[in-house]
């Protein structure tokens, strides 16, 4: 890179963004390719949420930087389920990346566990901004994209629209529930993931 000038250097970064955006739309194609087809199998075992949630929090942490977000844990020593590690992965990763595009710079994300008897809640509170009515029925349908341009939330607005759905359609697959609520634009919005133990 010291051999680069800036110019250079700059259109390399763009073009290396664009590649890895690329890879996910493909990578998300070809998930819901299987997802259709049924051709995605679970290999459950028991793992602690707390693990996993603590290191998705991690490989976000540099997004919520770049945004100036404060990103903020409230969880228990340990949450032990049986769940697919990798694809569960996936679906806290999307919903965490979610919480950080849809939030305004200097906002704040809580991330959650609450666990009783029959199952247990990981919780994404962001102080983002907010989804009407309409929004929220069509969330987690393919494609779902919310429109954002020319709106000036002072959001990410990139994405295809497949992460909440496949993150929903992993979920289904734990026998557990994804769901959200916000009182509309500009208010709270939470995401809660819902794993039954039985």
């Amino acid at each position: 890179m010291d051999e680069i000038g800036d110019e250079a250097q700059k259109y390399i970064e763009i073009g290396h963004r664009g590649c890895l955006r690329l890879k996910q739309l493909i990578d998300n194609l070809l998930d819901v390719s299987r997802l259709d087809a049924k051709k995605i199998g679970l290999k459950l075992q028991k793992e602690n949420l707390i693990d996993l949630l603590i290191d998705c929090v991690k490989d976000m942490n540099y997004l919520a930087t770049n945004r100036q977000l404060k990103m903020k844990l409230d969880l228990p020593n340990e949450a032990y389920i049986e769940i697919d590690r990798l694809r569960f992965r996936q679906v806290l990763s999307n919903i965490i990346s979610n919480a950080i595009k849809n939030t305004p710079k200097e906002g704040e994300i809580l991330i959650n566990l609450v666990e009783n008897i029959e199952y247990i809640d990981i919780r994404v509170k962001d102080n983002g901004v907010g989804l009407t009515e309409k929004e929220q029925e069509q969330l987690f349908e393919k494609f779902g994209k919310m429109e954002r341009y020319g709106m000036d939330l002072g959001v990410d607005i990139e994405g295809s629209g497949l992460g909440l759905y496949i993150s929903k359609e992993i979920v289904d697959l734990h026998r557990g529930k994804i769901f959200v609520e916000s009182k509309g634009r500009n208010k709270v919005s939470t995401f809660t993931i819902r794993l039954f133990k039985k």
